[in-house]
């Protein structure tokens, strides 16, 4: 080596380069070893708190729901087209007087609009949380991989804007299909009703899908979402029917205490024959109100934490 450079085989380095740079405290380099900032505290390099994390991510969950014009206005479309079919098939089936004989068919039928608009407000909510969760996840672990925030405020502020979506789905739902199947409720009352099932059924599809990695995944759970709901409901078989050893699962579904709920307001005033047996087979009690109130809203909580614990756990995983 030494005689190709005699020889000229290597051009001399005429390059000066600067001596070491040592930092002083506090100080920075950039990549050439040149200071890049002075006289910077500590204070500067903390992490952001926990209320700009969630404001900030509370912004782009909005920036990308107003974006996001197809897959918002399809959800909402959906709603309004299902909710209209339901109040044209069993329109005005809900004005029946029931102070006297009632007929079992119009009985039943009131019944059963009820629930599907119940099921509607279920469905209509879970799916696409259910599968947002998985399609996002490689977003998130990125983010969080990088300290860019915590995992509680990414759940606070999808929870947040959920919360006004579903609301506004909802309230799209009853606006049609109340009127169109002429239900006796108060309307601010089953609104009040339909939301609390939906943000139960929400946190169970929150809970699923923050188990999955892969949104195909996530689409074959959606009958364990569902089907346990609709078995537990009260409408295909009566509650007092399930062997006793199965009863305990109907306080794990958010739409058994809806039903509930909703029948109280339907038909907690009715004296009728039909509506004192429609109360009784489910074994709904008037003074177990407030008890049905508690069960639907500590079961979106449950979900909801155990949702968080599951994708702080998937995410310690990430490398």
């Amino acid at each position: 080596q030494e005689q190709l450079r005699r020889e000229g085989f290597f051009s001399k380095d005429e390059r000066k380069l600067q001596p070491a740079v040592v930092p002083r405290e506090s100080e920075l380099l950039d990549s050439l070893g040149v200071s890049a900032h002075q006289n910077i505290s500590d204070d500067e390099y903390k992490h952001v708190g926990f209320g700009t994390e969630a404001r900030l991510l509370l912004r782009r969950e909005v920036v990308h729901n107003a974006r996001n014009k197809k897959g918002v206005g399809a959800r909402f479309a959906f709603t309004t087209f299902l909710s209209t079919l339901v109040g044209c098939i069993f329109f005005q089936v809900g004005k029946q007087d029931l102070n006297g004989q009632v007929d079992p068919s119009q009985f039943n039928s009131h019944f059963g609009a009820m629930i599907m608009i119940l099921m509607m407000s279920m469905f209509g909510t879970a799916m696409p949380t259910l599968l947002s969760f998985p399609e996002e996840r490689p977003v998130f672990l990125r983010e969080y991989s990088t300290n860019h925030y915590g995992t509680i405020a990414y759940f606070v502020s999808r929870l947040v804007m959920e919360a006004v979506i579903t609301f506004f789905q909802i309230l799209v739902l009853l606006l049609i299909g109340y009127n169109l199947v002429g239900l006796q409720s108060g309307f601010f009352h089953f609104l009040a009703i339909e939301y609390g099932l939906a943000m139960s059924s929400t946190a169970v599809a929150v809970l699923l899908g923050c188990a999955v990695e892969d949104p195909t995944m996530a689409t074959e759970f959606l009958p364990l979402l569902f089907v346990p709901q609709l078995l537990f409901a009260g409408f295909f078989v009566r509650t007092d029917l399930i062997p006793e050893a199965l009863q305990w699962a109907q306080y794990l579904c958010s739409l058994t205490y809806g039903v509930r709920l909703a029948l109280l307001a339907e038909f907690g005033d009715c004296d009728a024959v039909p509506c004192r047996e429609l109360l009784k087979v489910n074994q709904v009690n008037e003074d177990e109100k407030g008890l049905y109130w508690a069960i639907l809203w500590a079961l979106f909580v449950v979900f909801r934490l155990g949702g968080l614990a599951l994708l702080r756990k998937k995410a310690s995983k990430f490398y």
